[in-house]
């Protein structure tokens, strides 16, 4: 992503043009990009990845006078859709790009962008049924606001290649769920999650949500990544007493599209429920767990 929006940025300030400029020329071209769309493709807080997205780099090349490919190609392999993620610093771009009056709407709601606010603490509880599906994941969240007037923030589910959807999302205490866009081409879930009071530049909140999973396999993993330092994460599955796997461990990927590591067996206990640690959590890995049935 920073490789793009590296070579964006030299090619604006080469053209002389505005942001402004630059969108009407698009608009010229049938091409429809959102301002702040082009300024986080330019900053760096969300990269193009939809045909239509990929268009309108193309046209942007002509217009900034650039060699063909010479943005395409910095774009890289398009980023791994993992289940549990926490997209914020593409969230926006999300909504932006998607042409519905629902992600309009949500752009423009005040103190939705996507760094107002940091993850102290996570936890999450994969709860897998006696159909060896998972049935749903709890999450329970510390956040800390960066500025004054934060009273939302956005979460992200996207499903598994087997899943028949991303599901749903519930919340319980200290916050409700606001507006919420599905992308049935992605399987992907975003929601707008509001606060139970306006947080001031420093305040914590906590956050507690339910995402009811609808899955078309038997569950093997449960994993989350995160886009910035992370103090503690959490990860416990909680085994149905009838569907106790024979095997359990834990993994990390350091980046994207690489190897799954192996970080050793976990123990499942009495309760059929084993739990991972992870202090530190680097932004860009996937931490998780997978176990075997047979």
């Amino acid at each position: 992503m920073a490789e793009f929006a590296d070579a964006l940025s030299k090619a604006v300030e080469a053209s002389g043009l505005s942001l402004e400029r630059i969108q009407h020329h698009l608009e010229l071209r049938g091409v429809q990009v959102s301002l702040s769309t082009l300024s986080y493709w330019r900053r760096g807080r969300s990269r193009p990845e939809r045909p239509e997205s990929l268009a309108a780099v193309a046209a942007l090349e002509e217009i900034l006078r650039l060699e063909p490919g010479a943005l395409t190609g910095s774009l890289g392999e398009k980023r791994p859709r993992g289940r549990w993620v926490e997209r914020a610093a593409a969230l926006e771009g999300i909504w932006q790009e998607a042409a519905i009056d629902l992600g309009r709407a949500i752009a423009r709601v005040d103190k939705l962008m996507p760094y107002p606010a940091k993850y102290l603490s996570v936890r999450d509880l994969a709860v897998i049924g006696p159909d060896r599906r998972e049935i749903e994941m709890r999450t329970s969240s510390v956040i800390e606001a960066f500025e004054d007037g934060v009273d939302r923030i956005l979460v992200a589910r996207t499903a598994d290649e087997t899943d028949h959807s991303p599901g749903e999302i519930l919340a319980e205490k200290s916050c409700r769920v606001g507006r919420v866009r599905r992308d049935s081409e992605h399987k992907l879930l975003v929601a707008e999650i509001i606060l139970d009071r306006v947080l001031r530049a420093g305040d914590t909140a906590l956050i507690d949500l339910r995402y009811i999973s609808d899955p078309g396999a038997d569950s093997v993993y449960a994993d989350r990544s995160f886009v910035r330092p992370l103090r503690d994460y959490v990860l416990e599955v909680e085994f149905h007493p009838d569907a106790v796997p024979v095997r359990c461990y834990g993994y990390v990927r350091s980046e994207p599209g690489g190897p799954d590591v192996d970080t050793g067996d976990l123990w499942i206990g009495t309760t059929a429920a084993a739990h991972l640690v992870v202090h530190e959590a680097q932004p860009g890995c996937v931490y998780g767990i997978k176990w075997e049935w047979e």
